[in-house]
């Protein structure tokens, strides 16, 4: 019979959905702070004028880390994002003593909640770096893979949370249709890292005169930054095609259910995110669609791991089907 560990609390998993959705503000506030060039309007870490000003003033106009006068919002979004980051930091503290006293037995919230705990402390350190460095592109480009890895984590930890663990059967049909799920993972997260560099070398709009640039050329590749809008480009192009392909298989190979669903929540948000793409030409990276473009990055992302839970969710139900089937056919 499969192995069914104990079911997590209540409370532990409402603050598990918690941390995930606060996982996704965090992400949004970033893009916010990003998109509006205010990564230097706190110039000191963690305070934001001094070591310990943890609350500045509401109507503030000073001077960022480049010596640029910030106005009170660019101070605010920044500030926030720190704020609201360290309340994050602290759900997941309570998450892994929780998980430490009652579920170190079970490693699908183990090992995700020991990961998320890791993450959430380098995200801090990376920071304090950006800080230091004055928004080093290497370092905000980090910064973001690990924060949509903390992401991942505290998403899975969510979702595992809510049923019953099993030790699944193993369906090849569901493990092939998992690992090719798992693929397209992680290229959607190497297109969010590319997007972040993207950013950090300001070469969103290198091709700005030549919006159709990877449909039916390449065009002349000078510097890094048009280097990375090309890649950019076409890794969009590639995951797009592997969201679609992933509903498509499941459809095909007749896996239903939420799995399914969030693979179709997938491919829909690909094709938003492509439009916002488009609309950050047109408004030369207005961040009134670059925001939206990289918290859209973060729920197809969302979604998709959403999709792995759903198939090991599959997977169990099969292994509960298998053994109901078996006890049937056993002679009286």
């Amino acid at each position: 019979m499969p192995d069914t560990p104990a079911m997590p609390s209540s409370g532990f998993r409402r603050l598990a959905v918690v941390a995930a959705i606060t996982s996704l503000v965090v992400i949004a506030i970033g893009g916010a702070t990003r998109a509006t060039d205010s990564g230097l309007a706190c110039p000191t870490w963690p305070g934001c004028f001094s070591g310990g000003d943890f609350l500045p003033p509401v109507d503030v106009s000073a001077v960022d880390g480049l010596g640029r006068s910030v106005s009170g919002i660019n101070v605010w979004l920044e500030h926030s994002h720190r704020l609201v980051a360290g309340v994050l930091g602290l759900m997941v503290a309570a998450l892994l003593v929780w998980v430490l006293a009652r579920h170190r037995r079970t490693p699908g919230l183990l090992w995700p909640v020991v990961g998320a705990a890791v993450a959430v402390n380098v995200q801090a350190l990376l920071g304090a770096l950006v800080v230091w460095n004055l928004v080093k592109v290497e370092l905000v480009t980090t910064h973001l893979g690990l924060g949509t890895a903390t992401m991942a984590l505290l998403v899975h930890v969510a979702a595992r949370s809510q049923e019953p663990l099993r030790r699944p059967s193993r369906s090849e049909r569901l493990v092939r249709m998992w690992r090719f799920a798992a693929v397209v993972t992680g290229v959607l997260w190497l297109q969010i890292l590319v997007g972040g560099h993207l950013t950090g070398v300001m070469g969103g709009l290198a091709f700005v005169n030549d919006p159709a640039l990877g449909l039916f050329s390449i065009g002349p590749i000078t510097m890094e930054p048009e280097a990375v809008n090309v890649v950019h480009r076409y890794l969009g192009f590639v995951v797009a095609g592997l969201a679609m392909a992933t509903a498509g298989r499941m459809r095909r190979a007749g896996i239903g259910g939420a799995a399914q669903a969030w693979a179709r929540v997938a491919a829909s948000l690909t094709g938003l995110q492509v439009l916002l793409g488009v609309a950050n030409l047109w408004s030369s990276l207005s961040f009134l669609s670059v925001i939206p473009h990289l918290a859209v990055a973060s729920w197809i992302l969302a979604a998709m791991v959403m999709v792995l839970i759903s198939l090991c969710r599959a997977d169990e139900q099969s292994a509960v089907d298998v053994t109901t089937d078996t006890l049937v056919e056993v002679p009286a």
